[in-house]
């Protein structure tokens, strides 16, 4: 949805310009046709199937993860949703990550030593008792619609997982805002304006049945590259992976050079372990064969 201007009086560059009328009223502010159509479409939310709503486990996995883990709560804890849970596993957290978490009401918190993401996912699988795993990393904030969107796309077809756009927070800083432009940011990779090749941890929802029969999220990764390989294997397995672009998630980038360097030397150790486990995904030079189109910002 694209709103140009409120109203069709534009002044630029010292000139009125009376030959551009995109605006949702007139010059004299009378409301146009369009201002009726733009108030209707702000007013539309997605509306569960009349059937009841599945119920959905909110997994917030985080290791040292407190200064961003209050956003991400108190955004998961007013979802427009009528049926889901919200399950925070600390991996060996030393930050008061675990204390944080349990002063919020309803809110399951598991400890565990320190054994890497994929394992802490693992984790939250097995304590979910919802039929679909809604993942969210713990530096972002979803969209108050997103599981109600996540549902809605689960219901549209045969898909075993759903992801949706991972935006930067508008208030970021200017280091935020270059890493969010760089390479090696977590982004989707779609064959279709439905259909995804990769959806990123951080936005992940997943059939709890579908996940369990591949055996979970392989522990080996412990930072990154599980999300790439969990999609890998429901593909191969026959799965379809769907993307929901009103799905969306605020999330942080990293807010210094070094850290977005530290990240990215994470990255490529977790891309050496997909190209040992997944050969016939790369070419001879080392890049993955993506069939989709990769979409991001860089």
């Amino acid at each position: 949805l694209f709103v140009f201007a409120w109203t069709d009086r534009w002044h630029r560059g010292g000139h009125d310009i009376l030959d551009w009328d995109f605006g949702l009223t007139t010059r004299g502010r009378e409301p146009k046709q369009a201002l009726h159509a733009v108030r209707d479409a702000f007013a539309w939310t997605p509306q569960i199937p009349a059937s009841p709503a599945p119920r959905i486990s909110v997994v917030i996995c985080t290791y040292n993860g407190a200064a961003t883990l209050r956003d991400c709560l108190e955004g998961v804890l007013t979802l427009h949703y009528p049926d889901y849970e919200v399950i925070v596993v600390s991996d060996g957290s030393t930050d008061g990550s675990a204390e944080l978490a349990r002063a919020y009401e309803g809110v399951r918190v598991i400890e565990t030593p320190s054994r890497g993401l994929a394992a802490a996912r693992n984790t939250g699988m097995e304590a979910a008792t919802g039929e679909i795993i809604a993942y969210i990393d713990d530096d972002a904030t979803p969209d108050p619609d997103w599981l109600t969107h996540v549902a809605k796309t689960f219901a549209s077809g045969e898909y075993v997982a759903v992801g949706g756009p991972n935006v930067l927070p508008p208030a970021s800083g200017a280091v935020a805002q270059c890493v969010a432009n760089a390479p090696g940011g977590p982004t989707h990779v779609l064959v279709s304006d439905c259909d995804a090749e990769h959806i990123p941890g951080c936005n992940m929802a997943i059939r709890k049945d579908a996940l369990e029969r591949i055996g979970g999220f392989d522990p080996q990764f412990r930072a990154a590259g599980d999300d790439v390989d969990v999609c890998w294997r429901l593909l191969d397995s026959g799965d379809r992976i769907a993307f929901s672009p009103g799905a969306v998630v605020l999330h942080h980038r990293r807010r210094s050079v070094r850290a977005y360097l530290r990240q990215q030397r994470g990255y490529g150790r977790a891309e050496a372990l997909l190209e040992r486990k997944h050969p016939e995904k790369y070419s001879a030079a080392g890049h993955v064969d993506w069939a989709g189109r990769l979409y991001g910002n860089g």
